[in-house]
């Protein structure tokens, strides 16, 4: 198997390649290392170059060689792979862990909440026991208080009549007679009361039907304010997509805000740090606002001739470097130009066939 794969992998790299025939060089005043020091290529670090002429051994070490480069990234496909899985069962031991904690913690909670609910609903039935027991008691009071009565009037004497002759009768109807004028009386009175009463009630109902209709009017003119802003609303909705599609696209989206972004993306990640958290350009803007008052408040406690003459330096490195930026650009323009000129140079000429 290891010699199999020891063909795949060393196959000669230039079997289709077809190498010029190699002359040998005409003697010329050209001086090699070997001229200077004849045993350069014999020697590293003091130990003289073993020669090996074995075409075989050569072959060999180039296999074991091979052999061992393909063992070394088989066995670190293996580890990287074994990493992942390791990364992934971690990850997966976490989740598992965090589910545990928050079930535990809900079954807690729910411990705690029905442990309450049992005490509350063993102190309501202590209540209503003692409730029960109270109401019994009563009952039995009551009872017993009635058995009293009862047999308090078993043994009273027979009941006696209100009168004995019919002139008493008399008496009592004519006190009767005199009770029913009394009440014909109040009957009377009660009915000039009920006739007021009655219009009063007229005169309400005919107020109630004015303020009906006049919530029907009021109604009326609400319905059509309802209708008036509908169409209000619709109007305006119109004019601010208008509005949104034309100023807020350009405030947004357009050219410039995406430059000036830039612009301040490129300062922050040049002054402060890289926008990792995808700050908006106000965020940054702020934040470069702070550290240009910072470095100000820093600036002041310095000399402001040091101040100046710092800032002379910078621009002028800083025109320096503009200048050298340019010859540098141009510089590529030309290197490019004859890098396309030679490139061309080096392709078969085109003849144009004419038939």
């Amino acid at each position: 198997m290891e010699k199999k794969v020891v063909k795949k992998i060393h196959k000669n790299p230039f079997s289709g390649i077809k190498l010029p025939p190699i002359t040998k060089c005409k003697k010329s005043d050209v001086r090699t290392i070997l001229d200077v020091d004849p045993q350069y290529f014999s020697l590293v670090e003091g130990r003289p170059i073993k020669t090996n002429t074995s075409i075989n051994k050569y072959k060999q070490n180039i296999r074991n060689i091979a052999l061992k480069r393909t063992l070394h990234g088989f066995l670190t496909d293996e580890i990287l792979r074994i990493n992942r899985e390791i990364e992934t069962e971690r990850k997966i031991y976490n989740t598992a862990s965090k589910h545990f904690e928050e079930y535990q913690h809900s079954f807690d909670k729910f411990l705690a909440d029905d442990n309450n609910k049992t005490i509350v609903i063993m102190k309501t039935s202590d209540n209503l026991a003692k409730e029960l027991s109270n109401e019994t008691e009563e009952h039995k009071k009551a009872n017993f208080e009635l058995a009293t009565i009862k047999e308090r009037l078993n043994k009273l004497p027979p009941s006696r009549l209100y009168f004995k002759t019919p002139d008493q009768l008399l008496i009592v109807f004519d006190l009767l007679e005199k009770q029913n004028l009394n009440y014909l009386l109040v009957t009377e009175e009660l009915n000039v009361e009920k006739n007021k009463f009655l219009k009063s009630l007229g005169f309400l109902k005919n107020l109630l039907g004015n303020e009906l209709e006049f919530i029907k009017a009021k109604m009326k003119k609400i319905e059509e304010l309802i209708v008036w802003n509908k169409h209000r609303e619709i109007e305006l909705k119109e004019i601010f997509f208008q509005i949104l599609e034309d100023k807020m696209q350009y405030l947004v989206s357009s050219e410039t805000v995406l430059q000036i972004f830039n612009y301040v993306e490129f300062a922050y990640e040049q002054v402060i740090a890289s926008n990792d958290a995808n700050l908006s350009s106000l965020d940054m803007t702020v934040a470069l606002e702070e550290e240009y008052n910072n470095l100000m408040l820093d600036l002041s406690a310095f000399d402001l001739d040091v101040i100046k003459a710092i800032e002379k330096e910078t621009y002028q490195n800083e025109a320096k470097e503009t200048k050298q930026a340019k010859i540098a650009s141009k510089l590529l323009k030309d290197v490019n130009k004859l890098n396309k000129r030679l490139k061309s140079s080096y392709e078969p000429s085109r003849k144009k066939a004419y038939e």
